[in-house]
């Protein structure tokens, strides 16, 4: 028994001995305050809902994403006041409201008041304004409903979580010169590959021949085994390993150029779309966190039209601080990469540093190409040039969010 309660019994006892009504009266509403009080904290919140949607879960910068969020009450004890406060990541914004700082790191808050009769359910929808590139996380959730007399008399958290990627804007990639050609559109001379679409004949079967590449209907026809033979592949894999770090010193330091950055991105989502769309294999790497176990970004190098969907989803979940220097992440592609692919090195740094790592891939038959970024693009493409490595620079016309093109220049 509360102790409100043990003080309503009391003056109903003292009431009835010293025959006062008013004392009785007091006792009795102070004993239906406890039990109504106790009513809300221990049932308050049972068989309550809250539900939070997204219709999608992908989006563009300048993209309206619609939330939204509702709350059902389903039970007959109403509810006069419930607050639920909804954890967002830091710098998500809403057109129709704001957000609010809350006691977590990171996290912004969204906060809601509601008013239930039994039985009810409050949908609201709210518009989310989409401004850059990043992974926005919806959730936890804490509820807090108060009695009648506006007292907070439970809480409860539940972990609903929900994600909206916003992925980098990409432009047209526009070149200079005919001999300025991104990635896939640079053919080798001789063919480093063979393309399995493209069946050429057969040829007689060679010691270490797999089992799958014996051509049997031509085997029994000719009463010796033969193996298929196809055409060489003449477009080059290619691989984007993109520099996160945008400032000078230690990758540690955690600083960064946030206009530098998002238009390197941006760079580097149009060089993979335009590689793509000429029909070629590309691939990312990166010097960023992606997850809490991920230390550098790696997208296998492929084609089709799936691949743009999961370059641009890790360059949406990309953490604007380096992991890890560039040339430790050239360093670790040769175990990953077969030998004759496209690298491209964007970066928006100093290339020295990485300059010797570029000349022994290149060494390794590796076709590397050093891609300046920035405001000193032209001094660093001609660093890497006298060092003898490949280089071009990359510059887009406007700033990263109203760029309309990509320009390539040797």
């Amino acid at each position: 028994m509360s102790r409100s309660a043990t003080v309503g019994l009391l003056l109903i006892g003292l009431g009835a001995l010293t025959s006062a009504p008013g004392v009785i009266l007091v006792g009795s509403l102070t004993i239906l305050t406890s039990w109504l009080t106790t009513l809300w904290s221990s049932r308050g919140l049972r068989r309550v809902a809250y539900e939070r949607r997204l219709p999608r879960d992908r989006a563009l910068p300048g993209d309206e994403v619609e939330l939204i969020v509702s709350v059902h009450n389903d039970k007959l004890l109403p509810l006069a006041w419930l607050q639920a406060e909804d954890f967002v990541s830091d710098g998500t914004q809403l057109k129709s409201s704001h957000l609010e700082r809350s006691d977590r790191p990171g996290l912004d808050m969204l906060r809601t008041i509601w008013t239930l009769a039994p039985y009810e359910r409050i949908t609201r929808h709210l518009t989310l304004a989409v401004d850059r590139r990043g992974l926005h996380r919806f959730g936890p959730v804490r509820l807090q409903v108060a009695d009648l007399f506006g007292r907070e008399t439970a809480i409860e958290e539940h972990v609903d979580e929900a994600v909206l990627l916003v992925r980098p804007r990409s432009v047209p990639v526009r070149a200079t010169s005919p001999e300025v050609a991104p990635l896939g559109a640079r053919r080798s001379r001789t063919g480093l590959h063979e393309d399995p679409a493209l069946f050429a004949g057969v040829r007689p079967f060679q010691a270490g021949d797999p089992r799958k590449r014996i051509h049997w209907r031509a085997s029994a026809r000719l009463g010796q085994p033969v193996s298929k033979r196809f055409e060489p592949a003449t477009l080059r894999e290619s691989v984007l390993a993109l520099d996160v770090q945008t400032s000078d010193g230690p990758f540690w330091l955690m600083a960064y150029d946030e206009a530098v950055l998002e238009g390197i991105v941006v760079a580097a989502a149009s060089l993979c779309r335009a590689v793509l769309a000429e029909g070629g294999g590309v691939g990312l790497a990166a010097n960023a966190w992606t997850s809490t176990t991920t230390r550098l970004a790696f997208v296998p190098p492929t084609s089709g039209e799936a691949q743009l969907g999961r370059i641009d989803d890790t360059l949406a979940r990309m953490s604007p601080f380096a992991s890890a220097p560039l040339e430790n992440l050239l360093s670790s592609l040769p175990g990953r990469l077969g030998s004759g692919t496209n690298l491209l090195a964007l970066s928006s740094r100093d290339p020295r540093p990485v300059l010797a790592v570029e000349r022994r891939l290149a060494a390794s038959g590796y076709a590397v190409t050093h891609v300046a970024y920035g405001p000193e693009r032209g001094v660093w493409a001609d660093l890497a040039r006298r060092a003898g490595v490949s280089a071009m620079t990359a510059s887009l016309d406007a700033d990263w969010r109203t760029s309309d093109s990509l320009e390539l220049a040797g």
